[in-house]
């Protein structure tokens, strides 16, 4: 590393890399996505087979709406058996059972709505969207594959983000007193210039024998294009 006129050499990294995986198992039915794909926040790029999920989802919607009318019909019981009671028709022992079934049935539906929330998650978990814009880096799925997500080593997508890098270098302490949190600094890539800050600094120093302790200092820059890692940079103070 060498620090001159120039700025520092530093080199390109990823600003987010994170590795996706499914939490339940099943069958691959879709693979929408290859390595080296640019996709938006939010793109499906794999999905499980979900015929049992979606069987699953119907049966609950189905629950819930019987427990949603049989509320709605011991609702209607209460208000007639009320002006029964007020009528004195009714005795203060019938009332409280016809209130303790209403009680049941309120929990009834409450049950079936969890229930309900429960198949809606785990048809959401048979689909695997990106968490943010993002380049496809490796992908370990195929059609037709098995998944179980309970494996020692599950299949998995990795993904990095689309759009931000980060250029990392080490400094020494006297030069790091210039390059605090959040202050301004260009990013050079080849004739590319890129406006940055620095936002990672570290604590601990390096040592390494015979050398003074350096630091390690990274600085998150935009670009619209591809910059593949471990592209050669340079860092200078704006």
């Amino acid at each position: 590393m060498s620090v001159c006129a120039q700025g520092l050499d530093g080199t390109v990294d990823w600003n987010r890399r994170v590795s996706l995986g499914f939490g339940i198992s099943g069958h691959v039915a879709e693979a929408m996505v290859q390595v080296g794909d640019a996709i938006p926040s939010g793109e499906s790029m794999v999905a499980l087979e979900t015929t049992v999920l979606k069987i699953a989802l119907d049966k609950a919607t189905n629950i819930a709406d019987i427990a949603q009318a049989q509320l709605e019909e011991q609702m209607s019981v209460l208000d007639r058996e009320r002006t029964l009671y007020d009528e004195g028709a009714l005795s203060g022992v019938q009332l409280q059972q016809v209130e303790i079934e209403l009680s049941r049935r309120e929990y009834a539906l409450k049950d079936a709505e969890l229930e309900l929330q429960h198949a809606r998650y785990r048809l959401e978990l048979a689909r695997l969207r990106a968490p943010f814009d993002a380049w496809v880096v490796d992908s370990g799925f195929t059609l037709g594959q098995f998944v179980n997500h309970e494996a020692d080593d599950p299949p998995m997508i990795t993904l990095a983000e689309r759009g931000r890098y980060l250029a990392k270098t080490f400094i020494d302490s006297e030069t790091l007193q210039a390059y605090g949190a959040g202050v301004a600094v260009v990013v050079s890539v080849g004739d590319r210039r890129f406006k940055g800050l620095a936002t990672r600094i570290g604590l601990e120093p390096l040592l390494e024998s015979g050398q003074v302790p350096r630091y390690s200092i990274a600085v998150e820059f935009a670009s619209d294009t591809l910059i593949r890692p471990g592209t050669a940079c340079t860092i200078s103070l704006e």
